[in-house]
């Protein structure tokens, strides 16, 4: 069954369906037709011991013998294709004429010998201890006699005056037989060639309601990582194979996006490489290019040289950092903090920096704020946040630093003067490796290889919160960072609770 394909196995699923089905309506209907031609000759005999019954009780009136009219009765009632007879219980005697003795055929073929005018006669072994072993109350139907000879009968009690007669008569099953059989032929053919053609049916449904899985699998088969841009086909969007079709088309939209972001990833990290390995390269060439150069110059170039390996060894961590992170490795390692102490103490550490371009760092907020976090990864956050603000912040500006309690999260703030993001560079200030090209002009001070806030966004995601670009204009720019506040109310789950594309595939905050 596992080896065949889906169509052949839904057109047989579908034929056992249908011969269970056809089969129980099968059986029903034959039930049906056996019980309501049984019915039919049962009324008929029913309506012949009445009418026997009946003309007995009128001309028994007279005050004559029950049994004498009776015998006249019987014999002046014509039935087509039935006979009657009368028995007296208490004389066990059998009208017209006693019957046989027991184990000899009688009953209604005795009858018959006697009433010279009935049309057929009729073997009925047992009729008259039938007759004789029926129920005085009630009228009793019983099948005689087997085979060719196989009969209906009836014992009908009719009380005539004080004395009780059952009324029996007798027709042959002949054409209740004929009718079943003709049933039972007519199902027996026809049930297999329904079974048949519902198979054969099946199969072409199964085949032409799958044609578009074959499509989009041919079509799924030619597609492969440089030709993501192609679709599957959609025959019927609103059914469940467009709705598939639809969905494995976004799956391609989704797979083109991450194989463009990871050439575009591969070109930038390549790009950002390059520029301190050539710096490098190049002071070491130049350093030993004479041998009579003076240890100042020696000096500097190995100052260059280790300034351009520290930031190489940034943007080594930086991209370890991310590629970790994109894996779903458990990086967090939350504790019980205070995100007040640890905004102050960052403020304070970045005042360093800050002093070279005569810049006012200021942390305006509560020296609280306890929850659950990982220490270092929300330094590294505010960190970066800072070093953005400090590097695109004129000489003489202000950074100010904010934390509060708002709503049942804690909402942290970075404000600065500087000149502003520009408005075509806000919706992708944290992709990885974007800077603008206003910060490319900056100078030495506002270098980097753009992921500060690619990996910002990242450690909020993994810490259930947000961060976002809320305001930037000429007059500076605010990023603005929500956490959940008390302890105890975030568990870093598998992959650190952070979906795998977040803060690594997503532009924006």
């Amino acid at each position: 069954m596992l080896g065949l394909s889906i169509r052949a196995r839904l057109a047989l699923w579908y034929a056992g369906v249908f011969a269970v089905s056809l089969g129980a309506v099968s059986v029903a209907l034959y039930g049906v037709v056996a019980r309501r031609s049984l019915a039919s000759g049962d009324a008929a005999l029913y309506e012949a011991a009445t009418a026997v019954a009946t003309a007995i009780e009128i001309e028994a009136e007279d005050k004559r013998s029950p049994m004498d009219v009776a015998t006249r009765v019987v014999r002046e009632f014509r039935f087509r294709d039935l006979q009657v007879a009368v028995y007296d219980p208490t004389t066990s005697t059998l009208v017209p004429g006693e019957a046989p003795a027991e184990g000899e055929e009688v009953g209604v073929d005795s009858i018959a010998r006697v009433i010279a005018s009935q049309a057929f006669r009729l073997e009925a072994p047992g009729f008259r201890s039938f007759l004789a072993a029926a129920s005085l109350s009630q009228p009793t139907y019983v099948n005689l006699g087997s085979g060719e000879f196989d009969v209906r009968a009836i014992a009908l009690p009719h009380r005539i005056a004080r004395r009780t007669i059952i009324v029996g008569a007798v027709h042959r099953l002949h054409s209740h037989r004929r009718l079943l059989a003709g049933v039972r032929l007519a199902l027996g053919l026809g049930i297999p060639l329904l079974l048949v053609l519902s198979t054969l049916g099946g199969y072409l449904v199964a085949r032409k309601s799958l044609q578009p899985v074959a499509v989009m699998t041919d079509r799924a088969a030619q597609i492969s990582a440089t030709t993501l841009h192609e679709r599957l086909p959609v025959a019927n969007p609103n059914d469940e194979l467009g709705r598939l079709a639809r969905v494995f088309n976004d799956l391609l939209a989704r797979l083109g996006a991450a194989f463009e972001q990871q050439r575009q990833f591969i070109a930038d990290a390549s790009h950002e490489l390059r520029t301190p390995v050539a710096i490098v390269s190049g002071e070491a060439e130049l350093a030993l290019s004479r041998d009579d150069r003076s240890p100042d110059e020696l000096r500097t170039a190995l100052r260059t040289i280790r300034e351009e390996m520290l930031a190489l060894q940034r943007i080594v961590e930086d991209l370890f950092l991310l590629a970790r992170a994109h894996a779903g490795e458990r990086l967090l390692s939350p504790s019980e903090m205070y995100l007040g102490e640890l905004c102050a103490e960052s403020v304070r550490s970045i005042r360093t920096l800050a002093a070279r371009k005569e810049i006012t760092v200021r942390y305006d907020g509560s020296d609280e704020l306890p929850m659950r976090g990982d220490e270092d990864l929300l330094r590294r956050v505010l960190r970066n946040l800072l070093d953005n603000a400090i590097k695109y912040t004129p000489v003489g500006g202000s950074v100010n630093v904010t934390a509060n309690a708002e709503n049942g999260r804690y909402v942290l703030e970075v404000a600065d003067t500087g000149l502003g993001v520009p408005a075509e560079a806000r919706a992708r200030v944290f992709d990885r490796f974007y800077r603008a090209q206003r910060a490319r002009e900056a100078g030495e001070l506002a270098s980097g290889a753009g992921l500060g806030l690619a990996i910002a966004q990242w450690i909020v995601h993994a810490h259930a919160g947000n961060v976002a670009l809320i305001k930037s204009d000429a007059t500076g720019s605010v990023f603005r960072v929500t956490l959940p506040a008390g302890v105890g109310n975030w568990e870093p789950g598998t992959g650190n609770g952070l979906p795998a594309t977040a803060g690594m595939d997503q532009g924006n905050g």
